[in-house]
């Protein structure tokens, strides 16, 4: 498994759980059927966020420039949010409320830079100690912000960098723990996020096919999808 498959699989997932959402939601009272698809399409959608937080993970511990990979994690947040906004919220865009999931993985990468920071400026055993701490501010500023999957999301993908996402047996516990703390409450969505655990295990540690086409896609495939269902939508209702 490729980071490229992977990223074929977080988009896919994530595009028929967003479709369920932003199309199928409105026309739950029509039937029963609808409703099962409805809820089927939704739990296929919670094998997407597991992959990403941990591609972000990963991408922490790989990438040449954190103050490059941070600017474009941001960038996307910003671009992405009025389209969130309007495909998945209330129809009137908050850049402070209800925030979409690239602020989520900004945060989370943020607070994964900011550890090491703080790990490197305090060379001693009280710099790993005081860098823990760096995860607080994110997870605070995700709750406030009520980013997807807020608090929560930011502390998983600080899990999976903290349990060395280059370990196999370190990724898949880190992803079991954080979607059991995620869908304690939620056992259908637990076990469908739990089928990342399995696609993430087999990462064999290859980008798969790549150019800048590829890297700059995946990263527009966002906000591109999100508008594409608010133009359905229009066309529907």
């Amino acid at each position: 498994m490729t980071v490229f498959k992977l990223k074929i699989i977080a988009c896919v997932t994530m595009l028929t759980d967003h479709f369920g959402a932003s199309i199928l939601l409105p026309m739950l009272g029509e039937s029963v059927v609808i409703m099962e698809i409805y809820m089927l399409m939704r739990g296929i959608g919670r094998v997407a966020f597991p992959i990403f937080a941990y591609l972000i993970a990963q991408g922490c511990v790989h990438t040449k420039s954190v103050g490059k990979y941070l600017l474009r994690l941001g960038a996307l947040a910003i671009i992405s949010e009025p389209f969130f906004d309007m495909a998945l919220g209330g129809g009137s865009v908050d850049f402070l409320r209800d925030t979409n999931i690239f602020v989520t993985l900004f945060l989370g990468a943020a607070a994964i830079a900011l550890y090491e920071k703080v790990r490197q400026t305090f060379t001693d055993s009280y710099g790993h100690i005081i860098g823990l701490l760096a995860v607080l501010p994110a997870m605070t500023a995700a709750w406030l912000l009520s980013s997807d999957y807020a608090h929560l999301g930011v502390g998983i993908i600080f899990l999976i960098y903290m349990m060395r996402p280059q370990s196999q047996w370190g990724r898949i516990v880190a992803v079991t723990i954080g979607m059991t703390v995620l869908y304690i409450n939620n056992t259908n969505w637990l076990l469908f996020s739990l089928l990342s655990v399995a696609m993430i295990a087999l990462y064999n540690g290859n980008l798969g096919t790549n150019s800048p086409a590829i890297k700059w896609g995946f990263y527009f495939f966002y906000p591109v999808h999100l508008a594409a269902l608010i133009a359905l939508r229009q066309m529907i209702f």
